[in-house]
């Protein structure tokens, strides 16, 4: 017996409440549970406890029977009739304008959240949208060549090919269905109609036939059989625009001088190329011309000795990739297997689909193409899931956290009636309302945002992509997601609650889950805090590669391209050299050089095979190779370490044999020289040439910070296309005016163009200088909006601890006190965040320097800085409210109690 004790704490085991639940109907339960409930008190008293436990399992297991099973289902109410679903709706539109200041957060955190991925995932689909235009996209490739000696693994780094292997794959390999070779220049071009008019075009590309069977850049005017015949171009529609104006340019002449100095009829006019193709040029010209010039006509070892064209090859439906690079490679060794094995390399040919190539930056190519990163893809790909997550968690956190406001009415709609399944509804709908009120927002923002982004990052993002049905597949699968991800568990924990416990006044079940909501806060911190550690790390990166000491003083060099067209029987030495001293003369012309590259724009001669001449063949190293002047050296500050430079030396005996040349000191050391100093006066073998070094300069940085130190060889020229000259920075626009004045009077045909060289080295950081501006843009959005979300917890945490803050200031405490009080919880979970974010933003920071082979070392300072940042940050938002809660009147507060 049970005398004395108050019946009302007896109650059944858990476990047989649950064995009811799931044995009665649904609709049953709640008045059935308080029944036997109500006997079950009563028999404690009677017969005891032990015994009001078997009545009670008794009880509930008499509900075992079929037609209860049939019954669970018969009074549901559908949840899904029209009616029904316009009330949800109507009672979520109500319930977001009652709550406006937590309706708006949620918005604006979702929408641009949401506009966030919208311009991230533009970007990227725009970046993997390269080449796919092509009908035939699936069956081009480009050709690689892959070098290696010993046991090293090949490296397929370069798509540079000699014109002799296109012929020879065509003969060998049935595998092929088409092939072409490419090849780009820098030309001067005239209209033969109006001579004095001159251009310069740099987006210049000579073709085999092939091409235009391969590459669907369609000819939308003249004639199409006679396309890439000798002595014939063609022109794209803004090429065509800019020649001839509004004349009609089919069978007009173009003079066009470069590589190949002759007259060129205009067959046809190409289409504008996408800006979505790696291949960009505004004239075709046909191959056939480049290759009948002098140079190529000359070329030793019948066209295998220079690698500069690129191949691409279309196959056969019913060949394979792997089938046709071990044919392919076969006929390649067949030419060059025997010179390969006698300078001790390993090679092969590979091919690469044409959709890799634009994110491919690994493989150097044409300067003229266009090149992203995968990386930059997948980091930005990164960012736009984690700013909407983040946004996502924003919602859950304030729709949990406002649990308490909504527990007596989940209670009253289930004393009256509703069910569960219709409360997830209810809870979702308001969801489904929330998102779509921001995916408008957010398509609106989108929309504002891209042009800025464009000039921002200096991306061509357009809205056309925007008509595509992937696109709104895209937008509809986001919007599903937010809405499910954002009102599912929000749903599930406000339609469980209890009718007779809410309607008591208690959740204590449901704070039970405040871990949860401070785990939240703690995931988007530790997101910010990786963010803000990135953008430290970019930016830090970037500092260091455009300040570091190249070795070569960029400072106030103006580069202007040397003369292409010249008078009859003009000797080109002759004519740079009287350039030189013409311009030696002005005042603020300090020193005037001569070269065929300049630092940042790459070598003349790339993977030179350089070996002692004494050594086997198979210990040549591979290396690079350009030509300056005798002052080049001074004017760009290279140091000797060893031996003289050019201008100690007649130019015109460095040029016979042997080639006298100038080594950095890596290529000594690669060579096995002990010290720059036993290298003076050895004799090389250089490609198949005789060279003896005459000086060594001081290892210096000719390429960007990506790209490890190379083995360096200059030679000597009396002439080079590129004109260097250190200026006073004292009036530079009446400098460059007088430079041009000469320039045109010793060169009337050709173009005046000049840059300077510190901003031509700095364009190898363009799309490094494009990811941190990015990075920064939408860091700092998800960053804002994580401080929305822990605005509006703040603004909720104040308001249901007024009555509290109003006790304690009527019992003395201060301001500060309260504001601390309030502020304290929310700064815990930003350290626990900094805590958790350090490990993750090291390794993938770590992940992304990977690309530099010179790079900064990550330091403690940048996870403390972005530490601090996202504190103050977190305090700045919640003070806000905490001090407007430690100001308020204590009285307003306490007039309820």
């Amino acid at each position: 017996m049970m005398e004395g004790k108050n019946p009302k704490k007896a109650h059944p085991p858990r476990w047989m409440d649950k064995l009811l639940e799931y044995c009665c109907a649904p609709h049953l339960l709640e008045e059935v549970m308080g029944d036997l409930h109500e006997r079950y008190y009563l028999r404690t008293q009677k017969v005891g406890a032990s015994g009001a436990r078997k009545y009670y399992l008794r009880e509930v297991l008499s509900f075992l029977r079929p037609y209860i099973f049939k019954r669970k289902t018969y009074y549901h109410t559908n949840p899904f009739q029209f009616a029904m679903v316009k009330n949800y709706f109507k009672i979520a539109y109500r319930n977001l304008l009652s709550k406006k200041v937590y309706a708006g957060i949620n918005i604006i955190g979702l929408s641009i959240g949401m506009a966030c991925c919208l311009l991230i995932f533009q970007y990227v689909a725009f970046e993997m949208s390269f080449d796919r235009f092509h009908k035939n996209e699936p069956s081009i490739y480009r050709i690689l060549q892959g070098y290696a000696r010993g046991g090293e693994a090949l490296e397929f780094t370069g798509a540079y090919t000699a014109q002799a292997l296109a012929p020879s794959l065509k003969e060998g390999v049935p595998e092929i269905l088409h092939i072409t070779r490419l090849h780009s220049d820098n030309v001067i071009v005239s209209n033969a109609d109006e001579p004095e008019q001159v251009f310069e075009e740099d987006a210049v590309l000579y073709a085999d036939p092939d091409f235009l069977k391969m590459f669907s850049f369609p000819i939308i005017a003249g004639d199409k059989q006679r396309a890439l015949e000798p002595g014939t171009a063609l022109l794209s529609q803004e090429a065509a625009q800019k020649y001839f104006g509004e004349a009609n340019p089919v069978g007009q002449v173009l003079q066009v001088t470069g590589q190949v100095d002759q007259p060129y009829r205009v067959v046809g006019i190409l289409a504008d190329l996408p800006v979505h193709s790696h291949l960009q040029f505004e004239i075709l010209l046909p191959i056939d011309d480049l290759l009948k010039s002098e140079d190529y006509l000359n070329e030793p070892e019948a066209g295998w000795s220079w690698n500069n064209f690129s191949t691409y090859i279309q196959l056969h439906p019913a060949a394979t990739a792997a089938e046709a690079e071990q044919k392919m490679t076969g006929v390649y060794l067949d030419h060059r297997g025997e010179v390969l094995q006698q300078q001790g390399f390993r090679a092969a040919l590979r091919l690469q689909p044409l959709r890799d190539i634009h994110l491919n930056a690994e493989v150097s190519g044409p300067s003229n193409e266009v090149i992203g990163s995968a990386r930059t893809v997948y980091f930005f790909t990164i960012i736009g899931l984690v700013t909407l997550a983040i946004a996502l968690v924003n919602y859950v956190n304030l729709s949990t956290a406002r649990a308490l406001n909504r527990a007596k009415e989940v209670g009253v709609r289930k004393v009256i009636g509703a069910q569960r399944v219709q409360l997830i509804i209810q809870f979702l709908c308001e969801s489904a309302l929330t998102n779509m009120t921001a995916a408008v927002l957010a398509i609106a923002l989108a929309a504002w945002l891209t042009p800025i982004v464009n000039n921002l990052a200096q991306t061509q993002l357009s809205l056309s992509l925007w008509m595509s049905p992937a696109f709104w597949l895209a937008m509809l699968l986001t919007f599903i997601v937010g809405t499910v991800l954002a009102g599912l568990y929000p749903a599930f924990v406000l339609s469980s609650f209890k009718p007779i416990t809410v309607l008591k006044g208690k959740v204590g079940s449901f704070s039970a889950q405040l871990w949860l909501r401070r785990g939240l806060v703690v995931l988007q911190f530790t997101a910010s805090i990786v963010l803000v550690a990135g953008t430290v790390v970019i930016y830090n990166q970037l500092s260091y590669m455009r300040g570091r000491d190249l070795g070569l003083n960029l400072e106030q060099v103006l580069t202007i391209e040397g003369p292409r067209i010249l008078p009859e029987e003009t000797d080109p030495a002759t004519a740079t050299t009287t350039f030189l001293q013409t311009l030696r003369r002005l005042p603020a012309v300090e020193q005037a050089a001569a070269s065929t590259s300049l630092p940042g724009q790459g070598f003349n001669w790339n993977g030179a095979a350089i070996r002692k001449a004494t050594d086997d063949p198979a210990q040549a190293i591979r290396g690079v190779a350009t030509y300056i002047d005798s002052s080049f050296a001074k004017l760009y500050g290279l140091a000797l370490v060893a031996g003289k430079g050019f201008e100690d030396i007649t130019l015109s005996d460095a040029e016979e044999a042997p080639w006298m040349v100038i080594t950095n000191e890596k290529t000594t050391k690669s060579l096995g020289f002990a010290t720059p100093l036993d290298a003076i006066d050895q004799m090389l073998d250089i490609g198949g040439y005789e060279a003896q070094i005459i000086g060594v300069y001081k290892d210096f940085n000719w390429s960007s910070a990506h790209g490890e130190q190379q083995n360096i060889v200059f030679g000597p020229t009396s002439s080079g296309r590129h004109v260097s000259l250190r200026v006073s920075a004292h009036d530079l626009p009446a400098t460059l005016s007088q430079v041009q004045s000469i320039y045109t009077q010793l060169f009337p045909s050709n173009v005046f163009n000049y840059q300077f060289v510190d901003q031509v080295f700095d364009q190898q950081y363009k799309n490094d200088i494009r990811f941190a501006r990015l990075f920064t843009v939408f860091a700092g959005l998800a960053i804002f909006i994580a401080c929305l979300g822990l605005f509006g917890l703040a603004a909720f945490t104040s308001q249901q601890r007024k009555k509290e803050i109003g006790i304690r200031k009527v019992m003395g405490a201060s301001v500060e006190h309260v504001v601390a009080l309030l502020s304290i919880d929310f700064l815990k979970l930003v350290i626990i965040g900094f805590v958790v974010a350090v490990p993750i933003a090291w390794y993938i920071m770590n992940l992304w320097l990977e690309d530099f082979a010179y790079r900064i070392h990550i330091e403690v300072q940048v996870f403390l800085l972005a530490g601090l940042a996202a504190g103050m940050i977190a305090l700045a938002t919640v003070s806000w409210q905490s001090i407007r809660a430690a100001i308020a009147n204590p009285v307003e507060s306490l007039r309820e109690e």
